[in-house]
């Protein structure tokens, strides 16, 4: 939760005659923590929603333009939106982060436009990061536990 490194215990584990899961090892250094991912979600989000909204405006003048306004200013919705236009799915997305379902989060990101997921994917990363440690915890406890 801290982000602090798992090495000494992962150390201890070893000693113990424990195999660590590859969550856990894979962020010895320390896991990316729930906060730091909501604060990095927002700038993000506006840069994703800028590139699939140019994405995904159709030919016609009216289109471009809104996309182009909304864009430059930057506004999205922050409470939760039906719907599937890029806007939508990253407000859904950032109440997922922000009730701390990342599985949701990263599977409502699948549905942006690839230059929306591309501006995502360090995010998406980091974030996978951590629901993988979080999983390999799990495991862990679950066969220590026994």
């Amino acid at each position: 939760e801290s982000g602090a490194s798992l090495q000494p215990g992962l150390d201890l584990l070893e000693q113990s005659g424990v195999a660590a899961p590859t969550g856990l090892t894979d962020v010895a250094q320390g896991a990316p923590t729930l906060r730091a991912l909501r604060e990095a979600f927002p700038p993000a989000a506006r840069d994703a929603l800028a590139l699939s909204l140019r994405a995904t405006a159709d030919g016609n003048l009216w289109s471009r333009f809104t996309a182009f306004v909304r864009s430059q200013t930057g506004a999205r919705s922050l409470a939760p939106v039906a719907g599937t236009d890029p806007d939508a799915i990253l407000s859904r997305a950032e109440a997922a982060v922000v009730a701390g379902d990342l599985p949701a989060a990263l599977a409502e990101l699948s549905a942006l436009p690839p230059e929306g997921q591309a501006r995502m994917a360090e995010w998406a990363g980091l974030a996978s990061r951590r629901q993988a440690a979080l999983t390999a915890l799990a495991t862990l406890n679950a066969e220590v536990g026994q």
